[in-house]
């Protein structure tokens, strides 16, 4: 193989490993997010967690109550910057299951939350 051949192999190799470090495959991992909710009247609130900043500001939250199988939806937030949101609900609650959940969205996994017992 003759030198400027061998030069332009090298110089190509070199070319595609940088296109490849400077435009990521589209297929590239989700970044997981953690809904973690609490109750303190006259709202539930709590945050979303995220390795990946861009995860947590303006992200839906939705409030659901499940009881008897049945899935009621309370209200929805969207989080602020530092992935904080509330959502009122008022001084009476009735038996069930509470819950928080937030949709996927881009590269940012969906989550729904640990449940909160009512009797």
């Amino acid at each position: 193989m003759s030198t400027s051949r061998r030069f332009l192999l090298t110089l190509l190799a070199v070319a595609c490993a940088g296109a490849m470090l400077a435009f990521p495959a589209t297929g590239a991992a989700a970044f997981k997010t953690k809904v973690v909710v609490s109750l303190k009247f006259p709202a539930f609130h709590g945050k979303l967690v995220s390795p990946r900043q861009s995860c947590l500001a303006n992200r839906k939250v939705k409030m659901f109550r499940e009881r008897n199988g049945r899935k009621v939806l309370l209200g929805r937030d969207r989080s602020n910057a530092k992935g904080k949101w509330k959502i009122p609900v008022g001084k009476r609650l009735t038996s069930g299951a509470y819950y928080a959940t937030v949709a996927k969205r881009g590269k940012c996994k969906g989550d729904k939350s640990g449940v909160l017992p009512v009797d």
